[in-house]
């Protein structure tokens, strides 16, 4: 280029080669032939005491978290109460 010829690209012996990748396929056999429709079973007493016992469990829960946010809510109410009464 210092001598003022132009630059070409240098021409390939050979074609560039081609990258060929794997395909990775995955079948996902599913045991549709394992499930079977049968005759509803009844409930025994056991089942319902442990129905019984999810549910309470279900509600002592969202009462708990309940009572957090209520808490946290007051909280931040009082912070913020007691904040401006504080820099006077």
């Amino acid at each position: 280029m210092a001598d003022g010829k132009e630059s070409t690209l240098a021409r390939r012996s050979r074609p560039a080669q081609r990258v060929v990748s794997q395909r990775n396929k995955v079948n996902v056999a599913l045991p549709l032939s394992m499930i079977r429709a049968e005759e509803p079973m009844t409930m025994r007493v056991g089942d319902w005491i442990s129905l019984a016992g999810l549910v309470v469990s279900v509600i002592g829960f969202s009462v708990a978290i309940r009572e957090l946010i209520r808490i946290a809510k007051a909280s931040e109410a009082n912070r913020r109460a007691i904040e401006p009464a504080e820099s006077t």
